[in-house]
């Protein structure tokens, strides 16, 4: 074989090879664009499908909200009773903020001679949106004068305060949110966010392949652990993923950021994540979102919170445990400091205020010290809710409900509570248990519920739902039936006060004594009722009948049906809730109109539609005449009968109270009444043994308290028709030319005709007589 076909040969072969090569080369490069259409269409339908996920909820209701309800919407008139110190109280109360030279942003007011200029905050009440605004409300002898919108000069003939957020409900997932539009939020929280978690979120496309590569770097170079997610990655996580730490699952953030990113623009994003993100814990309640957040650690809207409060946030987002300003106060610091050098070194504040804002104390609130569960209060809240809306009350996601709570009264109370029953189970070596309802005295509105001597505790409501034997809170009853009948009784009836034994149905007798064991041969009715005597008590109610006590409790408010037709039920054998007692006593307080309690005012839906409304409603049950001359003897329980305790301090208050106890000491109850509320306190134990404790030992001791807490409102009752004061003299008798020991008022329509004897079908002097016969017959 020669040279040249040896040659061809070996060209041949190369090109057989070459040939085979490029073939597989070509097989492989196939099969590779193959798999790459099959990983691109796999890609394309899974990204569909995440998009039909992002799409479906973003798009529709992203969170399942809680309701959020609120205290009560203040009110404030001109000529209204509002003292200066009142609407301060009010706005404290409100979680507004004084300041000491000028109120700068909304929320703060000042304190300037007999004037206060509030900066009301934009509020969305049931009636429509209102605007933050300036407003001067003046004062003139302890009544609103004037108010003034200090922006346009025009006097308000309404003002609105908006109510405080006291607590949320109906989450199914266990999450708290207080969904806010990003344009509330301050552009300096938007800023300083984006500094400290993502300096490129308005550049990236929902993926940042720097912090990527820099959080690889970290962590290989240092051992330190850094996350290199951007917001928009962040937002997915929180939205739609767990904290699985694996590839797939990053994998998946990655590409739903992308896709998010592609979707939706930046702002929507950040509104997301801002109203998304895990800021802590609140019992077994997750706290989401830096507007709830804000409420919880600061007490103000998240629009109202200073520099240093939003870097204090801003750090938390990095580790809601980590840095728990309520746990840990001092990384806490740390961590806001460098949040603060962040937003410096950004030009979003300069070094002269990061110095000073560095140097700030943590001033977050205690636990619970602005929104709290209230159990007590949202157990009558719920029963409502279901007894106004039925099922609607299954589907409250959303709503804003606006009650007649008083965070004012209910903190009073709280803390009266706390201090005062730890004293008395100390002093008994008894495990007491104790209630207390305020309710407005004029409307019924339910100011405040206390439900156990623990008052965050969720348990047994005992205001709601205990029915303990009342002792004489029952007797007021009696006497106003009596003073209902002027040409009988008069507050200077005599009334025997001499053994005393009533044969009972069953057989038996039945002989109640005082307290004291004493008798006193007479007693005039106002005194009998202040010194809350038992026999006058009982022969008083005696001769007016069982069946006509029974009518009159029966008007203020009690079920006929729990009324037992027993004489020993003039002296207490009555059980009755707290709040069936406030009922009863704010019906006596009003001049005998009863407002049956309530607790909702509004209930909206998350569009703002009005879905419920109460409507006040008031019955005269009694006549005006004979509660006033009740409440008037229930005054005098305070200057000189069984809570004379209070005079010392609260004598220029014309409170009117009762004290009560049950037989053996079983039950220690309080009723006090001043201008504003009507208070009832129950202490016992559940298993309803004594406990040496009467109404002036026990129960008075908390609502003492309470009013140094919350400072009462002057008790000036309206003078019905045809009530006039006349003295008497040392025996009982009008004296009408002006002389005499002590004056009373009295129900007549002529007084000169009582001093002689016309309108007096009784003489005083004789009223001992005619009791015995009445018993006796």
């Amino acid at each position: 074989m020669n040279t040249s076909t040896k040659t061809a040969k070996k060209r041949s072969s190369k090109r057989t090879k070459k040939n085979k090569k490029t073939t597989l080369w070509r097989r492989f490069l196939t099969l590779l664009f193959k798999l790459f259409l099959v990983f691109a269409a796999v890609a394309i339908i899974y990204g569909v499908y995440l998009d039909q996920q992002i799409k479906e909820r973003i798009d529709g209701n992203v969170w399942e909200l809680p309701a959020a309800v609120y205290g009560q919407i203040i009110d404030l008139e001109p000529d209204s009773e509002y003292s200066l110190n009142d609407v301060v109280t009010l706005l404290v109360g409100a979680q507004y903020r004084q300041q000491d030279t000028k109120a700068t942003r909304p929320g703060e007011f000042i304190v300037s001679n007999d004037a206060v200029e509030v900066y009301r905050r934009p509020f969305t009440f049931p009636d429509g949106e209102e605007q933050a605004f300036r407003v001067r409300i003046t004062f003139y002898e302890n009544r609103i004068d004037r108010i003034t919108n200090l922006e346009t000069g025009r006097d308000f003939g309404l003002l609105k305060i908006d109510p405080k957020l006291i607590t949320m409900m109906h989450s199914p997932n266990g999450e708290q949110r207080l969904f806010v539009p990003l344009k509330e939020f301050p552009d300096s929280l938007l800023q300083t966010l984006v500094a400290t978690e993502d300096k490129r979120f308005y550049d990236h496309h929902g993926v940042s392949l720097y912090s990527i590569g820099r959080a690889i770097f970290v962590n290989l170079t240092t051992g330190r652990t850094e996350g290199g997610s951007t917001l928009t990655q962040q937002t997915v996580k929180n939205l739609f993923l767990t904290n699985e730490r694996s590839l797939s699952r990053k994998i998946r953030e990655a590409y739903m950021a992308l896709i998010l990113d592609g979707r939706y623009s930046k702002e929507r994003i950040l509104e997301l994540y801002l109203n998304e993100v895990y800021l802590g814990q609140a019992g077994s309640e997750e706290i989401h979102g830096f507007p709830l957040a804000s409420l919880y650690y600061f007490g103000r809207p998240v629009n109202e919170l200073t520099l240093d409060q939003q870097a204090v946030l801003v750090g938390m987002v990095k580790g809601a445990s980590q840095y728990n300003p309520w746990t840990q106060p001092q990384q806490v610091i740390e961590r806001r400091n460098v949040v603060l050098k962040l937003a410096q070194q950004q030009g979003i504040i300069d070094d002269e205020l990061y110095t000073l804002l560095s140097q700030r104390p943590l001033t977050v609130l205690p636990k619970g010290g602005v929104i709290s569960p209230q159990p007590a209060f949202m157990q009558v809240v719920r029963s409502e809710l279901r007894k106004q809306l039925g099922d609607k009350a299954d589907h409250l996601s959303g709503m804003k409900i606006f009650t007649t709570f008083d965070p004012v009264a209910q903190s009073a109370a709280e803390q009266a509570v706390t201090n005062e029953i730890e004293k008395l189970r100390t002093s008994t070596n008894k495990e007491l248990q104790t209630a207390m309802v305020i309710v407005s005295r004029e409307t019924g509105e339910i100011r405040a519920i206390i439900g156990s001597a623990e008052p965050r505790y969720p348990g047994y409501n005992r205001a709601w739902l205990t029915q303990r034997a009342i002792g004489s809170l029952a007797k007021p009853s009696t006497y106003l039936t009596a003073l209902g009948q002027p040409d009988h009784y008069q507050l200077n009836t005599w009334l025997n006060d001499n053994p005393l034994s009533i044969k009972l149905d069953g057989g038996g007798y039945w002989e109640p004594k005082n307290y004291d064991r004493k008798f006193r041969d007479r007693v005039m009715l106002v005194d009998a009722l202040a010194l809350s005597l038992n026999v006058p008590t009982v022969n008083l109610g005696m001769a007016l009948g069982l069946d006509a006590t029974k009518n009159t409790l029966q008007a203020l408010g009690i079920p006929a049906e729990r009324i037992p037709n027993l004489p020993s039920r003039l002296l207490g054998a009555l059980e009755l809730t707290p709040l069936e007692t406030a009922q009863m006593f704010q019906t006596i307080a009003n001049n005998g109109q009863r407002s049956p309690l309530s607790i909702l005012r509004y209930v909206l839906t998350d569009k703002g539609e009005l879905v419920y409304q109460s409507y006040p409603q008031q019955l005269q049950a009694v006549s005006q005449q004979s509660a006033y001359l009740t409440t008037y003897a229930m005054q005098q329980v305070v200057n000189s009968g069984t809570s004379r305790s209070l005079k010392a301090k609260y004598g220029s208050f014309n409170l009117a109270a009762k004290t009560g106890t049950s037989n053996d000491s079983r039950d220690s109850w309080f009723t006090g009444i001043d201008g504003k509320n009507v208070a009832v306190i129950w202490i016992g134990l559940d298993d309803h043994s004594p406990m040496k404790l009467t109404g002036a030992t026990g129960a008075l001791k908390i609502y003492s308290e309470y009013l140094q807490n919350n400072p009462p409102k002057k008790l000036v009752l309206p003078q019905p028709q045809n009530i006039f004061m006349v003295p008497i003299d040392s025996d009982g008798r009008w004296q009408c030319n002006g002389s005499g020991i002590r004056s009373l008022p009295v129900w007549t329509i002529n007084p000169q005709s009582l001093c002689s004897g016309n309108n007096q079908s009784v003489p005083a002097q004789q009223a001992p007589t005619w009791v015995t016969d009445l018993l006796n017959n």
